[in-house]
């Protein structure tokens, strides 16, 4: 753990021999640890979800690793039976465990046909409402917020092109367990073709590595649904399309990049060749299975032409049809040609595709093996990609949200950050007049339903007996 060692681990260690291991570790407040059967490949009988306790700042928190170079070694005992052991390691980081809290994300999002004016007004609680200009600044919306919602808001402005013109202003601000706490939009004078201002929740979905070398997949498991493997740099057509296809989900949008970025596309290398047809489509072939990566209607640059993915599936290796007999008849010797003997190869179906375009004369693009092409849009990070999106229409619980990182998932430390829109109160009370040396309580949950079981006796000392001084009692 960040360059610390544990005592040896048994192989088929329990969940209590593999917390006292991880809570040996200096720095680590306590860990919470549930085991459970490995998949029936796995040479081991079981895996961890190793959950830590305490607060970690977002890219600095528990960097776990296993090296199979340790593995029977230094003193440990030796393994037996089996080959070539490793073990993976998926983080994720869910911020609803927060013993703190977690805030609670918002987008007051501006949607026209054509250019929009006029104002809105915003409300927040039982406070009354104050007035926003559709024109106003980053700043001038963090300013008449704050007189809502107190000085802990942050508010950023992003791109917004679900209709012809929009805006969309993200807005974070601490949870709260008051539910009439919420931002409320009335937009009686905006002006603007079937122009409409709404509150909408964000789901926020960040990749992280500290090199930036990420790979693999994850997938979005929400109120139950499971979308299919997503790759790290999935982009966002690709992740609109599987957040659509859940039952719970009406409509997405993705929140977009901050005023003054811009998306990227992704440089991929493909086989080209202008007489290549699938299907009786133009198309392309790129080595490896990239349907976890692109969707039809992601954007395709070729040469100078700007193009669209008509549909992307993956086939086998076949040296008779299809790719696999253009990399067998022209580039038998290539890299390209090895590699999608091993892991297939993806077909990309374009628009047009009607037969008149020509690679060579339309778009200045010539044949061969590994030709740089960009397809695409993502929100590139420093570290990674962020994935977030504003849910505009559901049905489904958005709160019950977990990300799932598949075997594949591999990086320098690489992570994945996740937040429900919701946010939460922090699990905590303040407890005032204390003028004991020592105090014993009881906690106990209560609901619509009554009171829940009270919790064992916990002691506690107070840092100063002086009468009506406060003292924070944190709950795990």
């Amino acid at each position: 753990l960040d360059g610390e060692s544990s005592e040896c681990i048994p192989f088929d260690a329990s969940e209590s021999q593999m917390k006292v291991a991880i809570e040996g570790f200096e720095g680590v407040e306590g860990v919470d640890i549930v085991l459970s059967a490995a998949p029936d490949e796995a040479q081991f009988p079981y895996e961890y979800k190793i959950m830590f306790q305490g607060n970690y700042a977002y890219g600095e928190w528990p960097a776990l690793q296993v090296k199979p170079s340790h593995f029977g070694a230094a003193g440990c005992d030796s393994f037996v039976g089996g080959l070539g052991h490793t073990a993976a390691i998926l983080p994720i980081r869910d911020e609803s465990l927060c013993l703190d809290g977690a805030d609670t994300t918002v987008a007051i999002v501006i949607d026209s046909l054509t250019p929009v004016g006029g104002t809105f007004s915003v409300s927040y609680g039982q406070d009354s409402s104050v007035e926003v200009s559709l024109d106003a600044s980053t700043s001038d919306v963090k300013e008449v917020l704050s007189q809502l919602m107190g000085s802990n808001v942050q508010v950023t402005r992003h791109d917004h092109d679900d209709m012809s013109e929009g805006i969309a202003w993200a807005v974070t601000y601490p949870g709260t367990s008051n539910k009439h706490d919420q931002l409320r939009i009335v937009d009686t004078f905006v002006t603007g073709r079937n122009a409409k201002v709404n509150a909408y929740p964000i789901l926020t979905i960040e990749t992280y590595s500290r090199e930036n070398d990420s790979s693999g997949d994850f997938r979005i498991l929400l109120d139950g649904e499971l979308t299919a493997p997503l790759s790290y740099q999935a982009s966002q057509k690709k992740i609109l399309q599987e957040m659509h296809r859940l039952n719970g989900i009406g409509k997405v949008n993705m929140l977009g990049p901050v005023d003054g970025q811009e998306l990227s596309s992704l440089e991929v290398n493909a086989l080209i060749a202008d007489s290549f047809t699938a299907q009786g489509l133009k198309a392309i072939a790129l080595v490896g299975d990239l349907t976890s990566t692109f969707a039809p209607a992601d954007r395709l640059m070729i040469g100078t032409c700007e193009l669209e993915i008509k549909s992307i599936y993956h086939e086998d290796y076949d040296e008779t049809q299809s790719a696999g007999n253009i990399y067998e008849s022209l580039y038998l010797s290539s890299p390209e040609s090895a590699n999608a003997k091993a892991v297939g190869y993806s077909i990309m179906q374009i628009k047009p595709s009607d037969g008149t375009l020509n690679f060579l004369t339309d778009c200045s693009q010539g044949d061969g093996v590994s030709e740089t092409i960009r397809i695409g849009s993502v929100l590139n990070t420093d570290h990674g990609v962020d994935h977030s999106m504003i849910l505009k229409s559901y049905t489904a619980d958005i709160d019950a949200i977990e990300i799932i990182p598949e075997r594949n998932w591999r990086g320098t430390a690489p992570r994945i950050f996740f937040k429900p829109p919701s946010g939460l109160s922090p699990h905590t009370f303040t407890m005032a007049g204390i003028d004991a040396e020592k105090v014993t309580i009881r906690a106990s949950a209560r609901n619509s339903q009554g009171l829940g079981p009270f919790s064992n006796p916990l002691v506690i000392s107070p840092s100063s007996t002086v009468p009506s001084a406060p003292t924070s009692v944190l709950l795990y």
